[in-house]
């Protein structure tokens, strides 16, 4: 089947409408670019006697300088402590959104969080840092667990489909 360029060039520029349209932040903000989307979380420790990190800070930025804007957001203490960075795409592509901790690198007792419902439907890899090097994600279709800090992706299971994670050193 060949197709004209001008409907090529239709296809195309209604498919990147769509994914400009999908994105929360890209939404709330009003704007047609099609940058991707930099986003950032600050989690707390996990308090004794509570099973999840609370959340103090999420934000999300797009366009020129969305990556600088997203750093700067972070608090400085907890700029200091990257944990995580999730990935729409498998082998990190897509829009991303870095995780940092406001109780210091992962330890033994680590992190553990649900993804808001927009990541929940879309994340497909991720990379730990500093000292979080075990991570377990639980999702509707089933449960994973991966030792290192590289995951190019998270397996037909989890991918799209990740409601809880915990982070830790072990």
């Amino acid at each position: 089947m060949n197709m004209s360029r001008t409907t090529l060039a239709l296809a195309l520029a209604s498919a990147a409408s769509l994914v400009a349209v999908g994105s929360p932040a890209l939404a709330a903000a009003g704007t047609t670019t099609t940058a991707p989307t930099q986003c950032v979380l600050v989690l707390d420790e996990v308090k004794p006697g509570e099973s999840v990190s609370d959340v103090s800070l999420h934000k999300c930025f797009s366009g020129p300088g969305a990556s600088a804007r997203a750093t700067a957001a972070v608090p400085r203490a907890a700029a200091q402590t990257e944990l995580m960075i999730w990935a729409v795409d498998a082998n990190w592509g897509g829009e991303y959104t870095r995780i940092y901790g406001n109780g210091g690198t992962c330890d033994a007792s680590g992190y553990s969080f649900s993804p808001n419902s927009w990541w929940s439907s879309r994340l497909s890899s991720f990379t730990l840092e500093g000292a979080c090097n075990r991570s377990f994600l639980r999702g509707p279709r089933g449960n994973g667990s991966f030792s290192g800090q590289l995951v190019g992706y998270v397996g037909d299971s989890l991918n799209d489909a990740v409601d809880y994670i915990k982070i830790w050193h072990g």
